[in-house]
């Protein structure tokens, strides 16, 4: 299964829900999957990521919430029914 690399313009809730699932198909645990998810982030997630500090985060749980807390507001979403058949 591709999982595409994340970037900011990409819903980041399904993302994470989509790279996790992958990761479970492949048979692969949580801890791989916080391992293997630095291949799929671009330069400047890639970079926050690697900046925080080592303990910071212990499991999949942590790491979604973190993620989640930094990228989050950087997402545009659609904000109405007009603004979704425009989005591409």
């Amino acid at each position: 299964m591709h999982i595409s690399n994340y970037d900011s313009d990409t819903n980041l809730d399904h993302w994470l829900e989509d790279y996790h699932l992958a990761m479970k198909a492949g048979g692969s645990d949580n801890d791989f999957n916080v391992q293997y998810l630095l291949l799929l982030l671009l330069n400047s997630t890639r970079a926050w990521l690697k900046q925080l500090e080592p303990s910071s985060i212990r499991c999949w749980g942590d790491l979604c919430s973190v993620f989640i807390g930094h990228f989050y507001d950087m997402y545009t979403q659609p904000g109405n029914s007009w603004d979704l058949r425009n989005y591409r």
